[in-house]
């Protein structure tokens, strides 16, 4: 009986092969589409969670509350240790630095690294394990260094590595103690090379509580309450922490929520990587709805198709079958198209997981039985939309009295029509939602990248040389040297370019009141050339002035922004006014326009801009030459002579700019990625419901036709329908889709305000998208032979 019902259920799909192949491809679309997004959702929301000792590991942080807000900190050098000696319910703790440098094994491959400095505890903590290497004796003294497996064959290759030398940023050397597997992706602090923390940490900072920029991570006791952890420690910042010009605040953070919902807390140096948990909701959502769509599609086609068949089961009574057996037939028809659609999804996801990574930016998934609950649940999907499409054929159609079902009579068409209509809103309704959401985001996306940034970025090649002494005590020889060069213009130093990480210090202003009024501002440190050559304007004073004894510490110059936050209403009135900053005291000498030093996700914030050649670390130069790769090669050459013990290494200004907006731009493209597939099923769906439609109505048309209606009459009628349809699905989804993109937008500093015409061109491109779907089968129906249509069946 199984093997006359699965005979059966391929001969109906042959015979119906328009019909089938539709409805597999898009099912099939739709559960690959979600199974990407069940990898992404994961992959996102569980970070960190390989290591172990996950549940008991806490990151420590520090909030810093200053007259002008609250700054997000991480932690100084002496807080773990401290913490570890006297809070029992601490078992261990680690450090990390994030850094970067350039590292070499030979002359001839100087790159810059991502790094970190850490204590040994690090890998007792973390799930990191090492593969060459003892844990007691790892970082016994300063250089010592750990290297994945990716470092290691990066820098020397099939060569054994073990107790090598590598150059840190062309003269220190450091020894290879360590072999560590790779990072996993899915780890929100994620390097190649781990440093001892020796090679950073000196006694000056072993005493410094309030010099920032490490990480912190606490290894809870079994059983520890964390609660009893965060009640102590106030008590610690008390005892250790002067609360008279800024008040510090401890905190900690589980780690299995660090990188969704932790603050990025950053340093000049580096940071950890943070995600977005509205992303993750926004991803999952878009799954769903492309997955409703689909099974809308699967539904709506079924019952449609499952109309033609009532002859069959007019023939199949007749012969004796019984009602349970063909409720049966149908449910395994259904079933089975299911299935095959979720093989084939299954093969679509296969071949297109690269690409879905590449899209990311990180490895998701190395394969895709890799979490086989993934694939488990989808199967179970793929059932029950098999059970749930089946059941209105099964319950409705073979309940046919055979009379009736032999004349071809369903007798609740009405019914059946209703339901097909509700899905094809349903389905558009989503379709005009994503486009209309796409449009948005990639507005927003242009609106961040486009607009006036305050300063100019582009044709500039930036040299990071890592503070080099040969560079920063000889600043005036290297500039001259570099604009002697055909094809370079102006060259600067400073501590950090537009785009790029900065410091924060504590600093000290006189206010518009004449208050010593305490802040934790951005800092920059340049030379009188910076603000000239990246064309930032000076509203009020005066610039830098080159080899000006008082310009070397005791002067500074503020933006807008911090203009705003001391009451300044006149940028005038700000000159004069005194500042302490890293013991060094001063007046303000200049007021600059703003510009956005990050990016358009967070508003321009307070900045600081003085003379110090020792904080010192990038040159930009101007490239004026169209022949660019000409203009590289020549100052190859110079620097080698120059300076043949520091590497050369670089990169550009508007490129390091632009990789602020990655993350969104990735985003962006998984998002379209995602609204294509779901209008493609739309269209899919509306292809079959059309040519349905138009089988239904031959004989209509022919009549028609006969009577002299004209080709862009009929294909007019058979469309108009299906046009309504989409024009009740805008006026339903406008408003919601303005209130969701509007809470999404409000997560950007800077925003667009969305225009009336987003919604206008979303409609109309659902209808155009619509009608060149189903203008193919209409003008076919048109044009055909009406005599044909007309003789009886």
């Amino acid at each position: 009986m199984i093997k006359n019902y699965f005979k059966t259920t391929l001969r109906y799909l042959w015979k119906n092969k328009f019909f089938s192949l539709i409805n597999i491809i898009g099912l099939a679309t739709g559960i690959c589409v979600c199974f990407f997004a069940l990898l992404y959702v994961h992959f996102e929301l569980n970070h960190d969670t390989y290591n172990q000792k996950a549940d008991n590991i806490y990151r420590l942080v520090t909030d810093i509350k200053t007259s002008a807000g609250t700054t997000y900190e991480s932690t100084s050098t002496p807080m773990g240790p401290q913490i570890k000696a006297t809070f029992p319910e601490v078992k261990d703790m680690a450090r990390v630095f994030m850094d970067d440098m350039i590292l070499q094994s030979n002359p001839n491959n100087a790159m810059k690294e991502e790094v970190a400095y850490a204590d040994s505890s690090a890998f007792k903590i973390f799930s990191w394990p090492l593969l060459r290497g003892d844990i007691k004796h790892l970082f016994n003294a300063p250089c010592d260094v750990v290297l994945s497996e990716t470092a290691a064959k990066k820098y020397f290759g099939n060569t054994d590595p073990m107790g090598q030398t590598m150059f840190i940023n062309g003269k220190a050397k450091c020894r290879v103690t360590g072999i560590m597997k790779d990072i996993p992706y899915s780890s929100h602090l994620r390097v190649d090379v781990i440093f001892s923390i020796s090679t950073l940490v000196d006694q000056d900072w072993e005493s410094h509580w309030t010099r920032f920029g490490f990480y912190t991570y606490l290894l809870l006791q079994p059983g520890a309450s964390p609660d009893a952890v965060q009640a102590k420690l106030p008590a610690l910042v008390k005892a250790n922490m002067d609360q008279t010009e800024f008040k510090y605040q401890l905190s900690i953070e589980p780690l299995k929520k660090v990188y969704l919902y932790g603050n990025p807390r950053g340093h000049r140096t580096g940071t950890s990587a943070s995600g977005s948990i509205t992303n993750v909701y926004i991803i999952s959502i878009i799954a769903v709805l492309v997955l409703f769509i689909a099974c809308f599609n699967f539904v709506n086609l079924t019952t449609a198709f499952s109309l033609q068949r009532v002859k069959e089961i007019g023939v199949r009574k007749v012969l004796g079958a019984s009602k349970y057996q063909l409720m049966l037939q149908f449910f395994m028809d259904a079933v089975i198209l299911c299935l095959v659609s979720f093989v084939i999804a299954l093969l679509f996801a296969s071949l297109l997981l690269p690409l879905f990574n590449q899209l990311t930016g990180t490895i998701v998934a190395d394969g895709i039985f890799g979490n086989v609950q993934h694939v488990l649940w989808l199967l179970a999907l793929a059932v029950v939309v098999g059970v749930l499409s089946g059941a209105y054929p099964a319950l409705f159609l073979s309940g046919f009295k055979p009379i009736s079902s032999l004349k071809g009579k369903t007798g609740s068409s009405g019914t059946g029509l209703i339901l097909r209509r509700s899905l094809v809103v349903a389905q558009f309704s989503i379709s005009i939602f994503l486009i209309l959401a796409t449009t948005v985001v990639y507005m927003q996306l242009n609106f961040m990248q486009n607009q006036q940034l305050g300063f100019q970025k582009d044709h500039k090649l930036v040299i990071d040389y890592q503070f080099s002494k040969s560079i920063n005590e000889h600043t005036d020889v290297i500039r001259q040297q570099m604009m002697g060069i055909p094809g370079v213009g102006l060259v600067s130093l400073s501590s950090s370019i537009p785009g790029t990480t900065n410091n924060q210090f504590n600093t000290t202003i006189e206010n518009s009141k004449g208050e010593k009024q305490q802040q934790r501002p951005d800092v920059y440190f340049m030379d009188d050339v910076f603000l000239k050559q990246y064309h930032i304007d000076l509203i009020a004073g005066r610039n830098f002035q080159k080899n000006t004894a008082l310009d070397s510490m005791k002067t500074m110059l503020i933006n807008q922004a911090m203009l705003t936050s001391l009451g300044f209403k006149r940028p005038e009135d700000a000159i004069g006014k005194h500042f302490k900053q890293l013991n060094h005291t001063g007046e303000i000498i200049g007021v600059i326009k703003d510009f956005h030093n990050h990016s358009f996700l967070e508003t321009v914030q307070p900045l600081t801009i003085r003379v110090d050649s020792s904080h010192l670390t990038n040159i930009t130069i101007d490239i004026t030459s169209p022949d660019v790769r000409g203009t590289v090669d020549q100052l190859e050459t110079t620097w080698k002579k120059m300076l043949p013990d520091v590497p050369l290494v670089y990169f550009f200004a508007d490129e390091a700019y632009n990789q602020q907006y990655i993350a969104q731009e990735r985003f962006g493209k998984l998002f379209v990625c995602f609204a294509i597939v779901a209008i493609v099923i739309s269209c899919l769906g509306l292809l079959g419901l059309s040519a349905y439609n138009i089988a239904q109505r031959k004989k209509e048309i022919s009549v028609r036709k006969v009577l002299g209606a004209s080709v862009m009459n009929i294909t007019l009628l058979l469309s108009q329908d299906f046009i309504r349809l989409i024009a009740i699905a805008l006026l339903i989804t406008s408003p919601i889709s303005w209130l969701l993109m509007r809470n999404w937008l409000d997560n950007f500093a800077y925003r667009i305000n969305i225009p009336v015409w987003v919604f206008i061109s979303s409609g109309l491109a659902a209808m155009f998208i619509a009608l060149v779907t189903i203008s193919f089968q209409s003008i076919k129906a048109a044009i055909a032979n009406p005599v044909r249509n007309l003789k009886a069946d």
